[in-house]
């Protein structure tokens, strides 16, 4: 309950909507500008790590070439023939695909294995060879040798400024390079032809095996049956003006570890796999070894590697699983609100804040409302995101928040200082002119208030003295019990200032009276001691010059 009572509209709209619309828009601007966007993705990295792991996706595999098969191999690269003959037995297990997340565009080994490779990649429609587009600095690298029309797909992925990894691609084409290109490959020609990802094409021919075909929306989305896999914009979520001209989403991780299965390329080269770990799932081949350096940042902190970084392939795994879990178990894809909405939000919590601090004056009240109003958006961002996987801004709303807090009780304290010092003021000078049994309580409030107001706004004493206490439309929801008891208790104290300066004003009366009784008494005994003089030298008595002297 604030000195106000049940507040009006208008000091509503004063205190808290202004105070909110104040704190909110720079701050809005702030976000456009981009000043959040690294504390807000650290947000969203520390969500990620805080979700609970999901359960590995049995339908993804990856063939590991890992330093312990290159040693136990003794090959480095891989020949061409002993990955032809990991492709072959591969396709004895009759996966659905087979993703190559490995560079086969140098020939390595014989002749003849090079040819194996080509030819058995040119037969296979399962097999998909990755590739580099082509950027400005950059040629671009080409997919295996026999790759098939329809059949390369790119395998680079988007980081953030961080260089951590939260973006795939699903399509894109290749930019037009300034490097001198020694051969030209479907990821390098910049004739506008669209390509699609490594993960995409390889979740789009497991699909097509249950008869689920992509097909675009009216927005130009890609659609699964049912299922829209939205495209994110350059102000999605956090983002400020991030960099998506291609089709990106939100890369939605399972976990940190295990969440697929892992096969070491020697164990299929030795015929150590069960035929059934295969069948009818996605198979993806690439590298493990630290010599291959084939890895990235991802929001997690501990990995399968020790730190936050995964191996290129793996996260590969996780772009396909995301899109087969979307379809084919509505597994929530990472969403945001639209740009107005998060504004919105924003400005609400501000408000929501404001108004805690404006009905809790206590100060114990108020850091508790202030600690719950934390927690509580904490909580609520952090529920929809592992519900719903809903991204909503966390950081810029929780610093308007607060800010709106302390404000508007920064206000409400200056205001009440206002009403103690017009009180003060005023009843210092009624006591003084003896008008405290003859005012009315009700009417004095009302000229209180009016003091106060001009006590506030920075008026010296003379105006103070002036007011018309005649009262206006806000005054009967500013005399509240509140403001009387506030009353009162200035009363009291300043009753109790003016007798202590009456008693010292009787003292020093008293003090003054005997000070000059003093000062009578010594002047006749000064005359009489004179005319004692006189009669003995036999002088005429002069008479005293005191007739009223008590000595005469």
């Amino acid at each position: 309950m604030t000195l106000y009572g049940k507040s009006s509209l208008k000091v509503m709209l004063k205190t808290v909507f202004l105070t909110s619309l104040i704190f909110t828009v720079p701050i809005v601007g702030a976000r456009w500008f981009g000043w959040f966007e690294a504390s807000e993705l650290s947000a969203y990295d520390d969500f990620i790590r805080r979700r609970p792991e999901e359960k590995p996706d049995d339908r993804i595999v990856i063939v590991t070439v890992g330093d312990e098969d290159l040693e136990s191999l003794q090959q480095y690269p891989l020949h061409d023939d002993t990955f032809a003959k990991a492709l072959e037995k591969l396709e004895d297990y009759k996966p659905r695909a087979i993703g190559l997340d490995i560079a086969r565009d140098i020939p390595h080994g014989a002749i003849a294995g090079r040819k194996q490779l080509t030819q058995l990649i040119a037969k296979n429609k399962t097999i998909v060879s990755g590739c580099l587009l082509s950027t400005q600095n950059h040629p671009g690298s080409p997919p295996a040798p026999g790759t098939p029309e329809g059949g390369a797909a790119f395998t680079d992925v988007p980081p953030d400024s961080d260089q951590v990894v939260r973006r795939v691609r699903l399509i894109s084409t290749p930019e037009k390079t300034e490097k001198p290109i020694r051969t030209k490959h479907v990821c390098n020609e910049s004739n506008g032809a669209e390509i699609p990802s490594l993960s995409f094409l390889l979740a789009q021919l497991y699909l097509a095996e249950s008869g689920i075909n992509p097909e675009p929306n009216v927005k130009g989305d890609i659609q699964f049956g049912k299922r829209f896999l939205n495209r994110i914009d350059a102000n999605f979520g956090s983002y400020a003006h991030a960099d998506v001209n291609d089709y990106q989403m939100i890369l939605n991780y399972r976990g940190a570890k295990n969440s697929f299965q892992e096969i070491p390329i020697s164990h299929i080269l030795q015929n150590k796999v069960d035929a059934q770990v295969i069948r009818d799932r996605v198979v993806l081949i690439g590298s493990s070894s630290e010599v291959s350096k084939d890895f990235l940042a991802t929001p997690y902190i501990q990995t399968q590697l020790g730190a936050r970084n995964m191996n290129g392939v793996v996260i590969h795994a996780h772009a396909v699983s995301q899109i087969l879990s979307a379809v084919l178990d509505q597994r929530p894809l990472i969403q945001s609100w639209s740009e107005p909405g998060e504004v919105l939000w924003i400005w609400v919590w501000s408000l929501g804040s404001g108004l805690m601090a404006f009905y809790n004056r206590r100060l114990g009240l108020f850091l508790i409302g202030v600690m719950i109003t934390g927690v509580a958006l904490w909580g609520i961002c952090y529920g929809l995101f592992i519900i719903q996987g809903l991204w909503i801004p966390l950081v810029p709303t929780l610093m308007t928040a607060m800010l709106t807090a302390l404000s508007v009780r920064v206000v409400d304290l200056a205001a009440r200082s206002g009403y103690a010092q017009a009180f003060y003021e005023q009843l210092q000078e009624q006591i003084r002119g003896g008008a405290v049994g003859r005012d009315r309580r009700g009417d004095y409030l009302e000229s209180l208030v009016q003091r106060a107001r001009v006590a506030r706004q920075g008026q010296d004493a003379a105006a103070l003295l002036t007011l018309d206490p005649t009262p206006d439309d806000d005054l009967a929801t500013e005399t509240s019990p509140t403001m009387k008891a506030l009353y009162e208790k200035v009363s009291q104290q300043v009753r109790q200032e003016m007798e202590a300066e009456r008693l010292a004003q009787q003292t020093v009366i008293r003090q003054s009276a005997s000070t000059a009784k003093q000062g009578t008494r010594l002047k006749t005994l000064l005359t009489r001691s004179q005319q004692s003089r006189t009669h003995l030298l036999g002088k005429p008595e002069v008479p005293p010059t005191d007739q009223n002297s008590p000595f005469n």
